[in-house]
């Protein structure tokens, strides 16, 4: 879409105007790149904002392309849920069908431990714009039934001389009684100290830590492990030091330019990913202050001043303890334009251009395009043969969200970006009518619902709806993000946005700190190289459907083509297909059925004599999931500080899963787990020193097969019962664990650490990456069997083999301490360094999961349930809700038993254009 606009350029004379045809060349290479890579954007409406293990996470999903219409480029949305270590404990696939999908997690509490966990959710097609353009939200899971102490903790730090002062009660907020406790300080890489300590009667405790300068304060956290009852917290040291707080200032339109009047954001960033507040002064090279700045809102701010000729400026910051740090501006350079932007005009943006003498031109044409959304909504070519050009810019041009300005020279090269939010106020106005303001336990309450877009005609759209109890629940999320903050600002803007929500209040702040934000956070835009060049093929596929794309190559990683590949499913369904190589050694297979059942596919590659070349095989996708995070802000952990919110829910959430087992089941008949019994599997080839079928666990071939192709440490941390890293009973160095033992690795009966040599001076961690790396070198496809040996009469002739002296000893353990040892066949049978097969790829796609219904108990009859206690924490969840032409919809459900206050939140969108969200209270109370 494009917008040629009359402009008035009051710092340029008339004659100075030319055609805006000269900027074609510059919106037609905008316009193809847009179309060959449009994006997508998502959002999942969560049913509530933390969880416990044993619960269950509802979501819908909203997946949209610029414009906010459904996206027809996907087929499958991947969410992966990630620990606080970075591990992925969680690969699931759902159905997208015309932008929209259904699903929940249920977090298995043999997959799930206590801890800060991620959802990180996105389309295949998603992945060509880097993991800032993915979605995250951040959550913290209890331990279901958590029945431990609570801990009140306060950390200070004053120079390198670390404070922290805990308190530890009961549920009940009671003296925690002395307690025998074993600290250490550690961040995610490594335990810095460790001490043994009591605390009081009163449960106090108060440690003092002096810190070596390279120890890192970020994600700092101190471990406490009761030498009693064995229980462990992690306690968040939410400390920072002044050379640690990252600032940093952003020039309007990217760069300073001497002499002409600079408007600088600036941000500073705590270790912990959030602002911090701080104020500070400008001063030149002869210490003579020019200006002085304050943060305005989340540690942004702005200040203006004219930077002189062959100055060069620092700033002085004061943190909000009082302690000072200094930080450079940014190199002044002595020729340049700049592009500023000034948003304080009910139906215009200011647009005004500045150059230096050198820049300015009577003949040069200079251009301006405007996008959002996508797509260009303005632009215009003109001449600068003065100091400035100010015009304006019609807001109407352009939808709602984030316009993105960018100023090209004569030779279409970009000099300068600025990026403004428009705001018409135009997308849905979402009500909801709950008939009455109160109910009684376990009545029924209706919920109406009207939709109507600006101008008050009515929309159908698709909406999800969530009903949370407040005593339980505190439902904040929705006042700090929401499917309108993530689908209009966040998704333009790279980084963490603090509580984006918070820039569309009320607050009188609010206009003047989103301008701030865009400045910040907005100034990094696009890769004009990329766009005026022409876009590159994409690294990522769209998946409109699912199909399967591969590549065969030879010995020497050259392509073979018009080889014969042949794709055979091995589970229940039954799959036979075949196809040829092109030039390059390519393959695709399409129409593949959509399987909820965990099905592996073999895939051989064969010359024209029909023999398997000795060739490797790869598959497009086999890299999912991915790995890397940006720095979210970690949640802290329920007991750290709770408020009676959150300690309601913990107490509530266990008994609540007891009786609605017992209401399904009848008393006592709680649902168990499946366990296939089945006889002893023996291990073809097997080296295990016990003989065939002695092991403590076995995974088997037809276990392994289905795994696809995955790295032998990956099959061994999702097939290995408590399998995990870890520090053992001694020593500070990362190690591979089992429960509480390290671990040997047998591979073909030859121990690992035969090859391993021990260093006069260690590299902290180097014999686990030692290990790691040889456990990442294998594949589940070399793979034919592992035999877990970890009790004692199992481990003994083990222990015989490889600890002469009858304990363990370094690398692998320190004195004293007990191994495990895992028993890992090969289908070589050559041991560590056998060479790995090729010409044979195992391929198992991870199943669609297919959504199960919200249980909402229905009390058709008041007193029917007699003995169950209905203690939900959501109290509803409806994902499908879509209203008709006249804008409505209506759904209902029962109130549970607590007197309590409940919030419902419906969001969706009409995915043509526009989103819409609101909130409403309903109170439960002992009503005649």
């Amino acid at each position: 879409m494009l917008f040629f606009l009359p402009l008035l350029y009051p710092g340029v004379s008339a004659q100075a105007q030319t055609p805006v045809t000269s900027s074609q060349s510059i919106i037609d290479k905008t316009a193809r790149y847009n179309d060959s890579l449009p994006t997508e954007r998502l959002y999942l409406h969560l049913d509530k904002s933390y969880y416990s293990a044993g619960d269950t996470i509802w979501f819908k999903g909203y997946l949209i392309n610029s414009a906010l219409a459904y996206s027809p480029l996907s087929s499958r949305l991947y969410i992966d849920l990630i620990n606080d270590h970075n591990k992925v404990v969680r690969h699931l696939v759902f159905p997208i069908s015309f932008g929209l999908t259904v699903g929940n997690i249920y977090l298995d509490e043999s997959l799930v431990n206590e801890g800060a966990y991620t959802i990180r959710a996105y389309t295949n097609w998603m992945r060509n714009f880097g993991a800032d353009q993915l979605f995250y939200t951040n959550l913290y899971i209890a331990a279901s039934g958590s029945d431990s102490s609570l801990v009140n903790a306060n950390s200070t730090l004053s120079a390198n001389h670390l404070k922290i002062d805990l308190k530890f009660t009961g549920l009940k907020k009671q003296a925690g009684g002395i307690h025998d406790l074993q600290v250490k300080l550690a961040d995610d890489k490594k335990t810095w100290q460790t001490s043994n300590v009591k605390t009081s009667a009163s449960g106090d405790l108060n440690l003092d830590f002096d810190l070596p300068d390279n120890v890192p304060v970020k994600n700092l956290t101190l471990i406490a492990q009761d030498k009693k009852t064995n229980t462990t917290k992690s306690i968040p040291v939410n400390v920072a030091r002044a050379a640690d707080i990252d600032m940093q200032f952003m020039p309007e339109s990217g760069q300073l330019v001497e002499s002409l009047p600079a408007h600088i954001g600036f941000k500073a960033i705590g270790e912990d990913g959030k602002g911090v507040n701080i104020k500070g002064v400008l001063i030149d090279k002869e210490n003579n202050e020019e200006v002085s700045f304050e943060s305005y809102h989340n540690g942004m701010g702005v200040f203006d001043f004219v930077p002189l000729p062959g100055e060069k400026y620092t700033a002085k910051i004061t943190l909000p303890d009082g302690r000072v740090k200094t930080a450079n501006l940014p190199v002044i350079k002595n020729s340049g334009t700049l592009l500023k932007i000034k948003n304080n005009v009910s139906d215009s943006l200011e647009v005004t251009v500045l150059a230096t003498k050198d820049m300015q031109s009577t003949t040069n044409d200079y251009t301006i395009i405007g996008q959002s959304r996508g797509a260009i909504y303005y632009a215009a070519t003109f001449k600068l043969n003065k100091d400035y050009a100010t015009f304006y810019v019609p807001k109407s041009s352009f939808p709602t969200g984030v316009a993105h300005f960018t100023l090209f020279n004569a030779q279409n090269q970009p000099l300068n970006e600025r990026m403004s939010f428009i705001n018409h106020h135009d997308n849905l106005k979402v009500e909801i009518n709950s008939n009455a303001a109160s109910y009684a336990p376990r009545d029924s309450i209706p919920v109406h619902i009207t939709v109507k877009d600006d101008k008050g005609n009515p929309v159908v759209g698709s909406f999800s709806l969530s009903v949370t109890d407040d005593g339980q629940i505190k439902n904040t999320d929705i006042n700090k993000t929401n499917i309108f903050t993530q689908l209009l600002l966040s998704a333009d803007l790279k980084g963490y946005v603090e509580d984006p929500a918070w820039y569309f209040s009320a607050d009188s702040k609010a206009a003047k700190a989103l301008d701030i934000l865009l400045l910040t956070q907005g100034w990094v835009g696009y890769d004009w190289k990329d766009i005026l060049n022409g876009p590159a093929q994409p690294a990522f596929d769209a998946e409109p459907q699912y199909m399967l794309k591969g590549k065969v190559v030879n010995v020497l990683g050259k392509p073979i083509a018009n080889s014969n590949v042949t794709l055979l499913s091995t589970g229940k369904i039954k799959l036979y297909k075949d196809t040829t190589t092109d030039s390059k050694g390519q393959f695709t297979f399409k129409n593949f059925p959509l399987t909820t059942d965990s099905i592996a596919f073999v895939l051989q590659a064969r010359n024209a004599r029909g023999r398997i070349v000795n060739a490797g095989i790869t598959v497009k996708d086999d890299d999912i999931p991915l790995v890397a995070l940006p720095y979210f802000p970690p949640p802290v952990p329920w007991y750290v500080n709770s408020d009676s919110t959150a300690l309601n829910y913990i107490n509530k959430s266990a008994a609540y899963h007891d009786a609605l087992d017992d209401l399904k089941n009848g008393p006592g008949n709680h649902l168990l787990k499946t366990v296939n019994i089945k006889d002893r599997a023996i291990i073809k080839g097997s080296k295990n020193l016990n003989g065939a079928g002695s092991y403590d666990q076995a995974i088997t071939q037809d276990e392994i097969v289905k795994t696809g192709k995955i790295s032998l440490l990956k099959l061994i941390e999702q097939k290995v019962n408590n399998f995990h890293e870890g520090y053992g009973a001694k020593g500070n160095n990362l190690a591979f664990m089992l429960k509480d033992k390290r671990v040997h690795f047998s591979i073909d009966g030859i121990d690992i650490d035969r090859f391993y040599e021990i260093s006069d001076n260690p590299i902290p961690n180097d014999h686990y990456y030692y290990q790691k790396e040889i456990l990442e070198y294998f594949t589940a496809e070399d793979i034919t069997g592992i035999e877990v040996i970890y009790s004692t009469r199992f481990t003994a002739l083990y222990d015989e083999r490889n600890l002469p002296d009858g304990t363990a000893t370094l690398p692998t353990a320190r004195p004293g301490e007990n191994v495990a040892y895992l028993e890992i066949t090969t289908r070589s049978g050559q041991g560590p360094y056998a060479n790995r097969a090729t010409g044979i790829f195992v391929y198992k796609p991870a199943p669609v999961t297919v959504p199960t219904q919200f249980y909402s108990p229905k009390y058709v009859v008041k007193n029917r349930y007699p003995g169950f206690t209905d203690l939900r924490s959501t109290i509803y969840w409806e994902p499908n809700i879509v209203t008709n032409k006249a804008g409505e919809a209506k759904t209902v459900f029962y109130a549970a038993d607590p007197l309590t206050t409940y919030t419902i939140v419906l969001q969706g969108a009409d995915l043509n254009g526009k989103v819409g969200y609101t909130t409403r209270q309903v109170t439960i109370t002992n009503k005649k």
